[in-house]
């Protein structure tokens, strides 16, 4: 009985270790997404150019997932994972076009210019939990 006891413990042991990477790795991607987030709202505070702002593919999320820009912002989407990505919005009703732009790989980009205000959701066409956000003043 003993021997059973220890070794659900150790197996017990294992698995919490080994699902630690992956809880670490989320945690450290909500800081880098605020960090990033405030860099975006340090954007549109003036301390850098109001008409541009970069979200980058990264580890399968766009990141930051949401910002905030001026109306006329040209908004710049990096991937830097090696698979491919898309980054599509569905047009809304009177205000402005959609898109879906594919980024086949590391390096790829695309640009977009934000010309009316309001709250643009985008995703991949290929990975369904990738999602992000854009609103626009």
């Amino acid at each position: 009985m003993k021997r059973y006891g220890k070794g659900l413990g150790i197996l017990a042991a294992a698995l919490v270790l080994a699902s630690t990477p992956v809880l670490g790795h989320e945690e450290c991607d909500d800081v880098d997404q605020a960090k990033t987030a405030m860099a975006g709202r340090a954007d549109s505070l003036g301390t850098e150019s109001p008409e541009a702002a970069n979200v980058t593919i990264k580890l399968f999320q766009y990141q930051p997932g949401r910002i905030q820009v001026k109306a006329g912002t040209t908004v710049t989407w990096i991937n830097e994972d090696d698979i491919f990505h898309t980054v599509t919005a569905v047009a809304r009703e009177g205000k402005g076009a959609g898109f879906d732009a594919p980024l086949d790989g590391k390096g790829k980009s695309f640009n977009f210019t934000f010309s009316q205000p309001g709250v643009y959701t985008y995703y991949c066409d290929r990975h369904e939990h990738m999602r992000g956000e854009i609103e626009v003043r």
